[in-house]
C-alpha cells in the first residue's frame, strides 16, 4: 500500500483526527437522539443492561476523550500553519485570522440550521486567543496549558464538597414534561418548530460551554506546546520520550477515571466529595487519556502492521471538517421528523452501533473521494477564504492503494 500523505502531511495527525471523529459521533449521537433536558439533568431513559453496559463503556474510554483530541489538534495545527506561512514568506496572522472568522460563520450555519451542537463556534472564539500565544516559546505554552487545565478542577476542590441533592419531585415532573414536548416537536414537529426549538436548544448549549472555555483553550494550548517540541515530527527519533509520555498520561489518566467508579461500588453515590471527584474524572482524566491515545497511536505506527491496519481512519482525517459537518446531516435527517422521525426512539446500544456504521460509510467515501481530488469540499472551501483564493480541487491522478 502506499502510505505516503500528500504535501508531507503528518499521517499520525490524519490517523488521530479521523479516529476523533467515530469518537465524538459515538458521543454526540446521546445529544442527536435524545431531548438536552435529559441530558443536562442525567436522567436515565434506557434503563436495560445492554444500554447501560454500552454507555459505561462510553463514559469510561470515549466521553471526552476525543473531542479532548480534536481541540489538541486545532492547537497543533494553528503552529503547523505558521510555520508553513513562514517557509512561504506570507504574514501569518491575517491567514489565520480570515480562517477563524470563516470557521465562525461555518459554525454558525452548522449550530444554527442543522445541529445545535456545535463545537465550531466556540473553536473560532477561542481561536483569537489561542492566536495570543503563536510567538511564545514551548515552556510559556505548557505553563499556560498547565494552569487553564487546572483552573475549573482547582475552583471546584476549593469550594469542598457539596454533599448530596435530592431533586424536587414537582421540578422533575416539569423536566419530564419538556423532555416530551422536545421529542415530540424533534420527532414530529414542523420544520418552523424544529428550528425554533434547535436555535433555544442552541443558546443553552452555548452558554453550557463557556464555563469550559479554560479547559478548551488549554488543550489548545497543549497541542501548539507538541508540535512547537516537534515530537511528531520523527516520531523514531522521539520514541523513549513519547513512550514515557504514553505511559503517565495513561497511567493517571485512567487512575482518575477508576476512583469514582470504586467509590460508587463501595459507598453511597450521594457521598460528599462524589460530584468533585466525577469533575477531575472528566476535566482532568479526559484530556490525559486523549494525550495517551495519541502518544499510543504514534508509537504503534510504527509498526507496519498497525500501519496498515489504521491507515483507513487517515481519510477521514484529512477531511474532518466535511466528514463532522455530515454526521449533523445525517443524523438530523434520521432522527428529525424532515427525515425518518426516529428522536428519542434509540437507546445508546442501537444508536453506538448507528454510529459505527455512519463511520465505516464515511471511511469508504472519503477514500473514494480522495481518489480524486486533493482535500473535501469544505475544506477547499475554507482553504479559498483562508488565502483569498481557490486552490485546485481535483487531484493531478487518483491515488492507488
Amino acid at each position: 500500500m502506499n502510505f505516503k500523505p500528500a504535501n508531507n502531511r503528518i499521517i499520525l495527525l490524519d490517523i488521530v483526527r479521523g479516529l476523533a471523529i467515530l469518537g465524538i459521533l459515538l458521543v454526540n449521537m446521546l445529544f442527536f437522539t435524545t431531548s438536552l433536558q435529559a441530558i443536562q439533568f442525567q436522567l436515565e431513559l434506557w434503563p436495560g443492561w445492554w444500554d447501560q453496559a454500552i454507555q459505561s463503556f462510553l463514559d469510561f474510554f470515549v466521553s471526552g476523550k476525543f473531542i479532548a483530541i480534536f481541540s489538541f489538534l486545532f492547537g497543533y495545527s494553528m503552529i503547523l500553519m505558521k510555520d508553513s506561512a513562514l517557509k512561504r514568506k506570507r504574514h501569518f496572522v491575517p491567514i489565520y485570522t480570515r480562517r477563524l472568522l470563516a470557521l465562525l460563520l461555518f459554525g454558525l450555519i452548522h449550530g444554527w440550521f442543522i445541529w445545535y451542537g456545535d463545537i465550531l463556534f466556540h473553536y473560532a472564539l477561542l481561536g483569537f486567543l489561542l492566536l495570543l500565544f503563536h510567538k511564545r516559546a514551548a515552556k510559556t505554552l505548557l505553563v499556560w496549558a498547565c494552569l487553564l487545565l487546572l483552573f475549573i478542577p482547582g475552583l471546584l476542590l476549593f469550594s469542598g464538597p457539596d454533599g448530596s441533592y435530592e431533586p424536587n419531585p414537582e421540578w422533575m415532573e416539569q423536566v419530564h414534561q419538556w423532555i416530551t414536548a422536545d421529542e415530540a416537536v424533534y420527532s414530529s414537529g414542523t420544520w418552523a418548530e424544529i428550528q425554533e426549538l434547535r436555535i433555544r436548544d442552541w443558546n443553552s448549549s452555548v452558554m453550557n460551554q463557556i464555563i469550559f472555555y479554560p479547559q478548551i483553550l488549554g488543550l489548545f494550548l497543549l497541542g501548539a506546546y507538541f508540535a512547537k517540541k516537534k515530537w511528531f515530527s520523527n516520531i523514531p527519533a522521539n520514541y523513549s520520550q513519547l513512550l514515557q509520555i504514553c505511559l503517565w498520561t495513561g497511567g493517571i489518566g485512567f487512575l482518575l477515571q477508576l476512583i469514582p467508579v470504586i467509590l460508587k461500588l463501595t459507598m453511597d453515590p450521594l457521598t460528599m466529595w462524589m460530584n468533585q471527584f466525577e469533575v477531575l474524572q472528566h476535566l482532568l482524566g479526559g484530556p490525559l487519556i486523549a494525550v495517551f491515545y495519541i502518544t499510543l497511536i504514534a508509537l504503534l505506527i510504527q509498526k507496519g502492521t498497525w500501519k496498515r491496519l489504521l491507515s483507513p481512519l487517515s481519510s477521514v482525517g484529512r477531511m474532518a471538517f466535511t466528514n463532522y459537518i455530515m454526521q449533523s446531516v445525517i443524523c438530523t435527517l434520521i432522527f428529525y421528523s424532515y427525515g425518518l422521525g426516529l428522536f428519542g426512539k434509540i437507546g445508546p446500544a442501537a444508536g453506538s452501533l448507528l454510529a459505527v456504521l455512519i463511520f465505516i460509510m464515511q471511511v469508504i467515501w472519503s477514500k473514494h473521494w480522495l481518489r480524486y481530488f486533493r482535500m473535501g469540499p469544505l475544506e477547499w472551501i475554507w482553504r479559498g477564504i483562508t488565502y483569498l483564493s481557490l486552490p485546485p480541487l481535483k487531484a493531478k491522478k487518483s491515488v492507488k492503494d
